[in-house]
């Protein structure tokens, strides 16, 4: 994954919601095999602020910038980026498959497991490509992980968990200081980031989940929903999975630590400083203590443009996802992994409401079909 490649066939390439779609744009830019033809957002402001980005800085033109969505979808492109709220995901993602446009969303692909089912049966339907824009499973240590998984040094897994430790006040209110989406979002519903790096490297799904959160809210002038949660999953394949995702904790830089157990091995990331992984193999005899494996979210050879992007990760999955519709390939996280990491969460905020109670997580491919 940490290779470049050159393609041959030029998407165009539209883009909605300005804000992570900026950031996602910057790495658009570093590919000759695409051309940004649209750019859309609600907020004038913000869409000028674009427009401008684009001219001035970037040199680049013949673009439309618009403030409709529908008017985008009327356009020539290509391949339709949707990064705006939460809400908003699956509504325009079937939109765009219904016009005929490959879709990349981001974070989480859906807000129910009705959702789950449209957004299902509207990309078998399409045709297109549909990937979901979970870019920590893009990182370069999770590509390793998934290496020593597959090769079988770690056994079986049997216990793994995750931490999104984020305090994001600053997105909870908009410029003019009213609520925004994050304001008033359970946090346990945004686990992908955490959730779906261990379940891209074990192929695994969750069957069941208690979820909790604590009585006390640390930053009740900011969230009016749960920003801190917990929620411990049981997996098809036998594991225990726990995630704790926060909005609002008092801890600076924001951080993402991760930990596998399995029945040869151990791999956890260090828990500060530099990113990077420790581990314990059986099969290395006579170890007393954690090796040190210096790998961490960038790979290594790629330009400070690419590592801007959380690491480089932006950039390899900007790049898969471009890959997967020129060479007519399978996107490394299409539907079916999409709603595998999103889902859970939901089920967990219900388990949450009912005081902890465990829940089944249906199998939404099987509902699906």
């Amino acid at each position: 994954m940490g290779g470049l490649y050159i393609m041959d066939k030029n998407l165009k390439i539209g883009v909605v919601g300005l804000r992570r779609g900026r950031h996602l744009l910057s790495n658009m830019l570093l590919m000759p095999e695409v051309t940004i033809s649209a750019i859309c957002d609600k907020d004038e402001e913000r869409l000028k602020s674009c427009e401008e980005w684009l001219n001035q800085e970037k040199k680049l033109d013949g673009f439309v910038s618009l403030n409709s969505f529908a008017d985008l979808l009327n356009t020539d492109v290509d391949v339709v980026i949707i990064a705006t709220e939460v809400s908003a995901h699956v509504s325009m993602s079937i939109q765009a498959l219904e016009a005929g446009k490959h879709v990349f969303s981001e974070v989480p692909a859906i807000n129910s497991l009705e959702e789950a089912k449209k957004l299902y049966q509207a990309v078998k339907k399409s045709g297109r490509k549909y990937m979901l824009g979970e870019n920590c499973c893009f990182w370069a240590f999770v590509n390793t992980w998934k290496e020593i998984y597959e090769s079988g040094r770690l056994g079986d897994v049997w216990y793994s968990e995750a931490e999104y430790l984020h305090n994001v006040i600053e997105l909870m209110k908009d410029k003019n200081g009213n609520p925004t989406w994050r304001a008033t979002y359970d946090a346990i519903k945004y686990l992908t980031h955490d959730l779906g790096p261990l379940l891209y490297i074990t192929d695994d799904r969750c069957v069941s989940v208690s979820g909790f959160a604590p009585k006390i809210n640390p930053i009740p002038e900011y969230s009016t929903g749960t920003p801190n949660k917990v929620a411990i999953f049981k997996t098809e394949k036998g594991a225990l999975i726990k995630i704790f995702v926060s909005f609002g904790l008092q801890r600076e830089p924001a951080r993402h630590n991760f930990c596998m157990y399995g029945s040869k091995g151990t791999l956890e990331t260090v828990r500060n400083g530099e990113h990077a992984t420790i581990a314990y193999f059986k099969d290395i005899p006579h170890t007393t203590d954690l090796i040190k494996i210096p790998v961490g979210t960038s790979y290594p050879g790629a330009s400070a443009s690419i590592v801007g992007g959380h690491g480089g990760a932006d950039f390899f999955m900007m790049k898969s996802f471009i890959k997967s519709i020129i060479e007519d390939i399978e996107p490394p996280i299409g539907v079916d992994l999409a709603i595998r990491i999103s889902l859970p969460g939901i089920y967990a905020h219900m388990s949450t409401l009912q005081g902890g109670v465990p829940i089944q997580i249906p199998n939404a491919r099987e509902l699906c079909e």
